[in-house]
Parts: C-alpha cells; sequence; structure tokens
C-alpha cells in the first residue's frame, strides 16, 4: 500500500521543504514518510490530511475514492481545531517567556493553515 503524500503535495506544487515547514515536521521525516521508511504517528497523518483537505484514510491509501467535498461538520470541525490551536500558541506565549519567533512561526502555521481550510470551502462551494 502506498501513500498519497507525493501525489497530494505535487497536486498543491509544494516542495518537501515548504510542506515540513507548514505542519511543522523536518524534511528528512515527510521523505521518509513519502518513501514509506517510516510510518507517521496518528498525530502526523492527521496534520497532513487536513493540510491537504482529505481523510487519513485517503492520505493512507486506504481509501480509493475522495470527493473533494467535505460535510459542513467536518469542515467546521476543522476549523475550530485549527483556531483552538492558534488560541493556545497565544496563550502559550503570553504564559511562558517563550521567544516570540518561535511563537510567532507557530501562529503564523496555523494561520495558513486556516486560509487553507477557507480557501478549500470556497472551492467546495464553487462546485
Amino acid at each position: 500500500m502506498v501513500n498519497r503524500i507525493i501525489e497530494l503535495r505535487a497536486e498543491k506544487n509544494i516542495s518537501q521543504v515548504q510542506l515540513a515547514s507548514e505542519i511543522g515536521m523536518t524534511g528528512q521525516a515527510l521523505s521518509y514518510y513519502e518513501r514509506g521508511k517510516r510510518e507517521p504517528k496518528l498525530e502526523t497523518w492527521q496534520k497532513l490530511a487536513d493540510y491537504f483537505g482529505v481523510s487519513v484514510g485517503y492520505l493512507q491509501g486506504i481509501k480509493d475514492k475522495y470527493t473533494g467535498v467535505m460535510a459542513d461538520s467536518e469542515r467546521q470541525v476543522r476549523r475550530n481545531k485549527i483556531k483552538e490551536n492558534m488560541a493556545k500558541t497565544l496563550r502559550r506565549a503570553w504564559a511562558e517567556d517563550e521567544p516570540w519567533e518561535e511563537v510567532y512561526a507557530d501562529f503564523k502555521r496555523q494561520w495558513n493553515l486556516l486560509e487553507l481550510e477557507f480557501q478549500k470551502i470556497t472551492q467546495d462551494m464553487e462546485r
């Protein structure tokens, strides 16, 4: 069974390094996942699936079909999770003496995921 990370990354025209940076992992780890040399943890599968707007099963190559259209409830759950992560990042910055550069990078990653989510919603509504 071959996962679809490379295929989806190519569809989005995004490099390994760019994707790895967007979801907070190393390029080497992503390379291993793409080639099946290592198996990501479920949390990582979910991050990748969220990034591409597909199910974990589809990303893993288990499901054959992806319609591209998410249910409203699924969209809402995903948006809420991204917003929650953004809020956690800001709370962490306020409560801890963490360098602002790291907080900014985390917040920017979450913001980019939220923007991608809204783009997907717009595309779904145009279908």
